[in-house]
């Protein structure tokens, strides 16, 4: 698989987006030092209270940068 698949294998959908919880971690363009919390979930989208700065709300369908923190 090239890098570009592989990339695109990893982004989030908007259904992937749609199963998220509040408390779920997650990173920006895969990136461990720029985490957030999920802090809330509605039918348009997700709200996240990043680590570094404000909270911001994203659409489902916009989450493509946005990753799940493993749990290690």
């Amino acid at each position: 698989m090239s890098r570009l698949n592989e990339t695109a294998a990893r982004k989030m959908t908007g259904a992937q987006s749609r199963l998220l919880k509040a408390g779920a971690r997650v990173c920006w363009r895969e990136d461990k030092t720029d985490q957030g919390t999920v802090t809330a979930t509605d039918w348009s989208g997700v709200t996240l209270k990043w680590d570094s700065c404000c909270e911001q709300s994203i659409l489902h369908n916009d989450m493509d940068a946005v990753a799940l923190v493993s749990k290690k």
